[in-house]
């Protein structure tokens, strides 16, 4: 059992849990929308999440002094940095060639080549600014990640399919990334204080960022779960899944005696539900 643990544990460092959670976000909008992605066109958004993480994961360890590290996130990466350097040169190679020699991913290059531009100038303003612009990160990244999750889907969907439901599923999927990177960012406030990096709690304290995150939980779980009886019957499971994530978020941030890492791994863990989908 020690053993599957480290290797979980290990996993959750590297970020597989948020690529396989990226993976299923864009089944959920697949499916949302009725249309196709092809595994070429996941193995793309897969190796473009994974790159994007890592490189700030990098990042966040190189501004740090050896051995005053604070989270086990970034003494993986300052320990690893030239191993996981070379597997993101590798993987961003891999992921152009998936992009313009697959088939299916070529509808991707255009969309995909701006919303990477867009992704490594935000990200590259906000190491620049530091403190002064970090409060918007989680929302940034919230934008990013379900921008990304939705980009194949919306490229290859009919525009009739592009409807107010749609749009309503992808508002409520921004604020369930949202939630989730709010309640990480409050559970980590004091070792990012002291590694000197920024979060929204640069805008606001702890006890405010704790209000926001409990509304904010309770208002799309419940709008999610009122989704279930006011959409047509077909949205129902989606629905109902956004309404679990967010239930399941709320149950995890008032869990008391539980490690850190614990918490931040069901967390990223709970995006995997979309995947029930596929038996659906």
């Amino acid at each position: 059992m020690e053993y599957f643990r480290a290797i979980f544990s290990k996993l959750n460092l590297l970020s597989v849990d948020v690529v396989l959670g990226a993976m299923a976000g864009m089944l959920f909008f697949s499916d949302l929308l009725d249309v196709y992605i092809g595994p070429a066109v996941y193995l793309l958004l897969g190796i473009a999440v994974w790159v994007v993480y890592s490189i700030d994961h990098l990042l966040d360890s190189k501004k740090l002094k050896k051995g005053n590290t604070y989270l086990p996130r970034h003494q993986f990466h300052q320990k690893n940095f030239k191993r996981i350097f070379s597997a993101v040169a590798i993987f961003a190679l891999l992921g152009l060639i998936v992009l313009l020699f697959f088939e299916s991913s070529k509808i991707l290059i255009v969309p995909g080549a701006v919303l990477m531009s867009v992704v490594a100038l935000w990200f590259f303003i906000l190491h620049l600014t530091g403190l002064r612009a970090s409060w918007l990160k989680e929302v940034s990244t919230a934008v990013v990640y379900v921008a990304g999750i939705c980009l194949a889907p919306f490229a290859m969907a009919e525009a009739e399919k592009l409807n107010h439901y749609f749009w309503t599923f992808a508002v409520l999927y921004f604020f369930l990334a949202c939630l989730n990177l709010l309640i990480l960012s409050f559970q980590d406030a004091e070792e990012d204080r002291d590694a000197g990096f920024g979060s929204i709690l640069t805008v606001m304290s702890k006890m405010q960022l704790k209000n926001v995150i409990v509304v904010l939980g309770i208002l799309v779980s419940l709008v999610s779960f009122l989704l279930i009886f006011i959409f047509p019957s077909y949205y129902s499971l989606h629905a109902a899944i956004l309404a679990l994530i967010g239930m399941y978020h709320l149950l995890e941030f008032f869990k008391k005696g539980q490690k850190k890492e614990t918490t931040r791994a069901k967390l990223e863990a709970s995006f995997l539900l979309p995947f029930v989908l596929l038996v659906f």
